[in-house]
């Protein structure tokens, strides 16, 4: 695909999805397991309930476990855990089951026997069985990650194929929606997951901000700070809306951004921001909305050009998803506005 080539980073090409916790996944049209085909800009949308920020969870783990920086599951995990603002999400979305396919890997529930391989990084009490994940391609293990529940999670991985971990593809990603407040954890994990210096000429022509980087306040905990007006400023001095469209231009510094409910905190007019953010950044973008304004935008600015929208809906026991083109989104406007309305 030509944007594809045009975004000269690693991206997700296919996504298989079987299983989201513990509900069976069917593709609305074709009545079978559903194979989504990314673009640069892939829009979740649907009812509450329909299961949205599981697939954007579900997405998180598969790309960490996929990663070769999943030794720095900790940090991407403190970030994602803003989707769902529980810390023990992961936990339980292995719990509940899992199964999804990203390109030619596989990302499942790992069995007991399966996470009985992997030795805990530290002793634990038994306060709860391990749940966890395993990563398969062809059907062989290359790698295992367990969660123990201790007085917090604790995330044990084991590499079974030395040989296929050398050829993991090496996904720069982040995932996360923006808190309130934003706490010093959340900002040193941040930290770890962006670059400041790719983002400051796009930083300065979408809000006129200088970009410094990070500076600790008086009581040494980290902040990040812009320059507005010659002053020194913390981007959460700024309201929620700045805040969230900086953070949103510096997690555009990674391949793959992972944003809940883009459309929170901002008018209109950062809406317009955020998207030509989404335009001119060569990264590939999953969000979640319930905002018919923003998809309206969305659609209208890029005409629907590498856009997929992905419509979720609830139905007894499963997920169906009814997937996209951008350019022929704008006709089921109708339809999408009813779901993202509540009218379900």
């Amino acid at each position: 695909m030509k944007y594809m080539e045009e975004l000269k980073r690693k991206t997700v090409e296919s996504i298989t999805v079987r299983q989201l916790r513990g509900f069976s996944v069917i593709d609305h049209e074709k009545g079978e397991i559903p194979t989504l085909h990314p673009r640069k800009i892939n829009v979740i949308a649907g009812c509450n309930g329909s299961f949205k920020t599981t697939f954007l969870e579900a997405l998180t783990v598969a790309l960490s476990i996929i990663s070769p920086n999943v030794y720095n599951v900790r940090s991407t995990f403190t970030l994602a855990s803003t989707l769902r603002m529980d810390s023990l999400w992961h936990y339980f979305l292995a719990k509940g089951g899992m199964d999804i396919s990203l390109n030619e890997y596989r990302i499942t529930h790992a069995s007991l026997d399966d996470l009985f391989k992997v030795r805990p990084i530290q002793p634990l009490q038994d306060l709860a069985l391990p749940n966890g994940f395993k990563l398969t391609k062809d059907d062989k293990v290359i790698r295992i990650l367990r969660i123990d529940i201790a007085q917090n999670s604790v995330l044990s991985i084991q590499d079974i194929t030395p040989d296929e971990i050398k050829r993991l593809p090496n996904y720069r990603f982040v995932a996360f929606s923006i808190p309130n407040p934003i706490s010093v954890d959340f900002i040193n994990s941040f930290l770890s997951s962006v670059s400041f210096a790719s983002v400051k000429d796009i930083l300065k022509k979408l809000l006129n901000l200088e970009l410094v980087g990070m500076k600790p306040d008086e009581f040494g905990r980290p902040n990040i700070v812009v320059t507005e007006n010659e002053n020194d400023v913390e981007i959460q001095l700024l309201g929620s809306g700045f805040a969230s469209l900086i953070l949103l231009t510096l997690a555009s510094s990674n391949d793959i951004v992972i944003y809940d409910n883009i459309e929170n905190h901002l008018h209109p007019q950062l809406m317009f921001k955020a998207i030509e953010l989404m335009k001119e950044s060569n990264s590939q973008w999953f969000i979640t909305t319930q905002s018919m304004e923003f998809l309206d935008y969305l659609l209208t600015e890029t005409d629907g050009v590498n856009v997929m929208v992905y419509e979720f809906m609830r139905r007894g026991n499963s997920i169906h998803i009814k997937q996209i083109e951008g350019s022929y989104a704008k006709e089921l406007s109708q339809e999408l506005s009813e779901d993202l309305r509540g009218a379900c």
